[in-house]
């Protein structure tokens, strides 16, 4: 059974995340899904791609396993590479979020374009307390929220409500759980109804233009991680529910 499902239809590719029962991620997973969005990268006929989840949340990130000595800078790296993939999208995408986003599956959903949240979503990044820190959100969260807030974020481990998150600009758009498929549609449909190379066009130079260098300070962020945090400490003991 496929932990990535993709499936396009009037020039929208929806991808849904598929890996009971939580959606955690090993390598060859995440190298499925960067797949994914390169492939999606020339396909001219879609004009959103939209991602969500079929299990109890949307993803609680990559296995703990990955993150030992010997696995970790691949593991890395391949995580690293989802995101590298869609940052080169001329493409919306668009996270659509009715649960829980937990470490490395909290970054896969605010990385989309636009993120539109049920009431009862919530995002997280627990690494600190599993002895660690999150190194794509440490680059990437002051972008949206500003440093103090993205510290915050990273140095409680707390989780972070839909309300909450839409405040801080992690969210587009917040719906009550009984009206958000009809609510995240709306929102859709207004994008799909713009010419859709002009829509490319606008995206692609948002992105040189407001992201310059981001891939540079992700591969930096990498570096740091892997060669100041004790691997071998990393314990899913560490983490209080």
């Amino acid at each position: 059974m496929k932990s990535i499902k993709m499936v396009a239809n009037a020039g929208r590719a929806s991808i849904t995340l598929s890996k009971p029962p939580l959606n955690i991620f090993d390598a060859d997973d995440l190298v499925e899904l960067a797949g994914v969005f390169k492939r999606l990268k020339n396909e001219q006929s879609i004009g959103i791609i939209t991602i969500e989840s079929d299990q109890r949340v949307f993803s609680a990130g990559v296995d703990i396993a990955g993150h030992s000595r010997e696995k970790v800078k691949e593991m890395l790296e391949t995580f690293h590479d989802v995101f590298f993939a869609m940052l080169e999208l001329r493409t919306p995408t668009i996270s659509l979020v009715k649960s829980g986003c937990i470490g490395g599956g909290c970054e896969l959903a605010l990385f989309g374009d636009f993120v539109l949240a049920s009431e009862a979503a919530y995002f997280s990044q627990p690494e600190i307390k599993l002895g660690c820190f999150p190194p794509l959100s440490a680059v990437y969260f002051p972008f949206i929220t500003g440093h103090k807030n993205a510290l915050e974020i990273m140095l409680t481990g707390d989780k972070v409500f839909a309300g909450d998150a839409h405040r801080l600009g992690l969210v587009n758009r917040v719906f009550p759980g009984e009206e958000f498929d009809t609510g995240a549609e709306k929102f859709i449909g207004a994008i799909l109804s713009n010419p859709a190379n002009a829509v490319k066009t606008a995206l692609g130079a948002y992105k040189r233009l407001n992201y310059p260098g981001l891939r540079e300070k992700i591969k930096l962020s990498e570096k740091i991680y892997l060669e100041e945090v004790e691997h071998d400490t990393i314990s899913l003991k560490n983490l209080k529910k």
